[in-house]
Parts: structure tokens; sequence; C-alpha cells
């Protein structure tokens, strides 16, 4: 029997998952900057130069003013490693659902998550519950905590496919790259993409997401792993799906591959995105003696940041080198040199982030590419739509109306009351796929970027017959859609994700215009000065994706 020496307090968990989700909502992880900045480095593609340049700058401004790198913050994810010789307590994960909600609303970030997923897809108000596992590990006394906010749009690029054990490792290879070719846009590349590879149906999803809380800079211990991951990684790039998935040299910083045993007539293989916002942290938990009362002090749950992991020392908000603090900062494990791998990152930003002039008065600035981008004004002239072709820059300047899934139905459900005219003056107007963050930095959004556009197919075909004049948002769009575009002298253009604290300074002003109830979803009408965007789908029905 083994001795059970120590145990993990639900205080433990609940405290440290309350500290991450701010820091891990507003700062990229090191690796990862440090990754873009070297992408950035090697990019030849203008429209992968651009993307890359973007995104680099929004680690910047999310950084600097703490707001949300994604307006996507998220479903919360959990997974509780324990070793042998450690207790952990039925209700071990009891306060997370409190800790999520405060660190949400006290954060400001989104709230995405519904009732049930069929049900009622009512928002729950507070981006609860979290999604959380248990994970033994062959480790005596280990005791950490994964954590992770897991935007809609990466996970919904995700499969899960049982192919069988004669597909073998160029089967796996195929299949990643298809899934890539056929979703990666809409996951917000350059991606890290977590592998799984055995097990059962249910477990090797499992897998996967654990596979991207590996650093990208942290070899596989099994070297025919690693051998996988750069073969993985090699064909995804030659794919040639690059940054945003507008064509370049990089689709994916890094692929990470776990695997498990599996049945004879088995081989189950699992892809999950990780977008460019890559937001996951390990917390070492600091168990208490298993005598020791439940209601331990909340501050057990502290890391040790000289072995990678984060600090969560007094109170009173006190300072490291550097000048930042710690105090309710869980700073990520990813960082296992933590302020020289920082450094490192930092220093790689500077060398290829140019802040625009912009920058300071709440603009984006001049999207770097080949060609100086197309300043249009919106509402947009038809005439002048007429003149663009997929593929070009162009910076919008005037009213924007923001507007998502759950907003779509409700307009829809009005078109057809209205006998097809649209309400709310949206007659020539721009539809931006987009659920911003709420107001933080002194601006009317902390964060707020495109969403997939493909959510909304269903819909955009009869709206841009009624009048609508451009959609906004990330991703392909149906042969439906590009042919209503075509026939309308109207047009969809392609928003950078994972951007939205950059693109955030680009709105001067929002006010809602229907729909409050739908909260993040509703109809709002946004003023967009310089607001950067490429040319996806012409009025020739042309299509920016056909060109890679």
């Amino acid at each position: 029997m083994i001795r059970m020496d120590t145990i993990i307090t639900k205080e433990a968990v609940a405290t440290a998952v309350y500290e991450a989700i701010p820091h891990l909502a507003c700062e990229l992880p090191a690796d990862i900057l440090a990754g873009l900045a070297a992408a950035l480095e090697r990019e030849e593609a203008p429209r992968g130069r651009a993307v890359l340049s973007q995104l680099v700058e929004n680690a910047r401004i999310a950084r600097t003013d703490h707001v949300p790198i994604c307006q996507d913050t998220g479903t919360v994810w959990v997974s509780l490693e324990v070793g042998p010789g450690v207790l952990v307590p039925a209700d071990v994960f009891a306060g997370v659902d409190d800790a999520v909600a405060r660190a949400y609303d006290e954060a400001r970030l989104r709230k995405s998550v519904v009732r049930d997923a069929i049900l009622d897809r009512a928002n729950t108000g507070d981006n609860t519950p979290a999604f959380c596992d248990i994970h033994p590990v062959d480790e005596p006394g280990a005791a950490r905590l994964r954590i992770m906010l897991k935007g809609g749009g990466s996970d919904n690029a995700s499969r899960v496919i049982m192919l069988p054990p004669g597909a073998g490792r160029a089967g796996i290879v195929e299949e990643v790259v298809r899934c890539v070719r056929e979703k990666g846009a809409n996951a917000c590349p350059p991606l890290v993409i977590g592998v799984g590879i055995g097990g059962t149906f249910d477990k090797v999803a499992g897998l996967a997401k654990r596979a991207l809380m590996r650093p990208i800079d942290e070899p596989a211990e099994d070297a025919r792993a690693g051998e996988l991951e750069q073969e993985l990684l090699a064909a995804v790039n030659a794919s040639g799906v690059g940054p945003g998935g507008l064509g370049g040299a990089t689709a994916a910083l890094a692929v990470r591959v776990a695997t498990a045993p599996c049945h004879i007539a088995a081989l189950p293989l699992a892809i999950n995105m990780g977008c460019s916002a890559m937001r996951r942290a390990t917390v070492d938990l600091v168990a208490q003696p298993a005598g020791a009362s439940d209601g331990a002090d909340g501050d057990s749950a502290t890391v040790d940041p000289a072995n990678g992991s984060l600090s969560t020392p007094e109170p009173d908000d006190a300072p490291v080198e550097g000048g930042e603090t710690v105090c309710a900062q869980i700073k990520s494990s990813y960082d296992r040199s933590s302020e020289a791998h920082e450094a490192e990152g930092r220093a790689a930003e500077r060398r290829v982030s140019e802040p625009s002039d912009g920058a300071s008065s709440g603009t984006c600035g001049q999207i770097r590419s080949s060609a100086a981008p197309i300043r249009l004004t919106l509402p947009l002239d038809r005439a002048r739509l007429r003149d663009l072709k997929a593929g070009q820059a162009c910076l919008l300047t005037g009213p924007m109306y923001t507007l998502r899934d759950a907003g779509h139905i409700r307009l829809m459900e009005e078109l057809a009351e209205n006998g097809g005219a649209l309400p709310y003056g949206l007659d020539g107007q721009a539809i931006f796929y987009a659920g911003p963050t709420p107001s933080a930095a002194g601006r009317p959004f902390g964060a707020v970027g495109p969403t997939t556009a493909s959510r909304m197919d269903f819909a955009a075909p009869a709206l841009h017959r009624a009048g609508i004049a451009a959609t906004v948002g990330k991703g392909h769009r149906s042969a439906e859609v590009r042919a209503a575009c075509a026939e309308t002298d109207s047009v969809y253009f392609v928003a950078c994700g994972g951007a939205a604290a950059l693109l955030a300074r680009c709105v001067a002003s929002s006010e809602t215009v229907a729909y409050a109830d739908l909260g993040t979803e509703a109809l709002r009408r946004i003023e967009v000065v310089d607001f950067p965007v490429f040319v996806g789908v012409d009025t020739n029905g042309g299509d920016v994706y056909e060109l890679i």
C-alpha cells in the first residue's frame, strides 16, 4: 500500500487557477513570442510578413496595456497531474468554478460558455464551468496543475480519426496536413499542433491536448517522437498555408506528439490545434501534510520561478527583477529559465517589432507589406469595391457593425419578418464577425478580433442580397458566399486572427444597436480608424485562399 504523505487541497487548486487566468489572457508565453519573432525574420511572403508583424506587435500591446491577447479568452481547461504518494480529495476542483468566475469578471475577460451544447445555449455569464480532469503520472510526489485558456476557433479546427494500423506513419502525416489545409486558417496560424497517437477513442484527444503543454523549444524525451514531430512540422509548413492561412513559410511553430499503447486493430489519432495565442501554464503545487486541515491558506499554490514555474508571494505586489510584480500573477512554467527565456523573447520582439506611428494615438497604422494598403472609407462604395482584388491589403475607416453566431440567427429571423429588408440601417454596411471583450485601457474594447467566418455562411448569401456590402472575419467562405459576393458586388475581408489587442486600438467608439441580451454577440455599431484587412473574396468571386 502506498502511504499518502501529502494532500493537494481544493484551496491550492482554486488559487492557482484564479491567479493564472489574468496573466495567461494578457501575456504571450516567451517561447511562443520568440517563435513568432523568428518566423518573421524568415518569412518572405508579403501577407505572411504582415500577419506576423501584427502578431508580434499585438503581443507587445497586450502585455503593455494588460488587455487580452485575443478577444476569445477561451474555456478554462485544468488538468491536475499527481504522482504516487499524493492524496487528492474527491472535491479537489470544488473551488475552481468560483475562481474562474471571479478572475474573468475582475480581469474583464469575455464569457464564452453556454449552459448546454444543444438543450440551452444561453451564456452562463461567468465562463463556467471549467473543464477539469485528474491525470496520474509515474513520478512519486508529483503535484502539478496544467492550465490552458482554449479558444473556440482552434478547438473547432481539431479532429479525432480512428485510422487502420496499416495507415502507419505516412497516414498520420497525411491526416495532419489535410487538417491544416482544410481547417488551419480558422485556428489563427502560426499554429502549435498537439498530436495524440494511441489509447482509445476517448483517451486520444486528451493526449493531443496535453501535448500542447510542452514548450515549442523543448525536445521530446523519446528521440523517435522527436523525429516524428520534425517530419510533421516540415510537412505542415511545406503546405504553404502560412501565417493567418494567407500563404507563407510558417503554418506552424511546432508540432508536439504524445503516444500511448492501443489495441492491435487500432491507430487512434487526435489533432488538437493550438493558435498563435497559446495561453498555457504549468503550476507546481505545494502539497500539504496529509493531516493538515482542508482549510489551508490559498497561497499553498505558490511555485518556484527558478525551476520554471511561477511565483505567488506575499499579497503586497512584491517587485521582481525588471520591475514586474508577481502577486496574483502566475508566470508561466513554459519559462523554464524564467527571466533568461523571457529576455530572449523580448529581444527577438524588439528586433522585428516596429510600432507604427499611430500606436500611441489609438490607430493601427500601416500594414507592413510589399505594397501600400488601399484606404477605404465606410460605408463602402460598390463601384470602388469592384476595383479590389483578392489578396490586397486595405485599411478601413468609418462605421462598421459587429455581429456573430447568435446575433445572425436573430437577424435572419427579422429579415424574414421584414420581407427581406434589413433592419437597423444595415443596408450598404459592413458586418464584422466579432465578439469583443469588455472595455479596458481607456478604449471601447479590451480586445476585438475576427471569428471564423464560415459559421456565418448560413446567413451571408441572404444578407449580401439584402444589401450588406462587406463582411469581415477569418478563414474560408463557402462557394455560395463567393457566388453571392460576385452577384451583389460585395466583398469579404480577412482580418488577422490573434491580433485582437492591436485591432482594438483601431476602434474609436462603440454603441449597442440591438440584441443587448446576447452580451458579446450583440449587434454593435463601431467606428474604426485604419483597421487592417486583406481582401478575402472580391466582387468576381476571387478567393485569397486559392492564391496559396
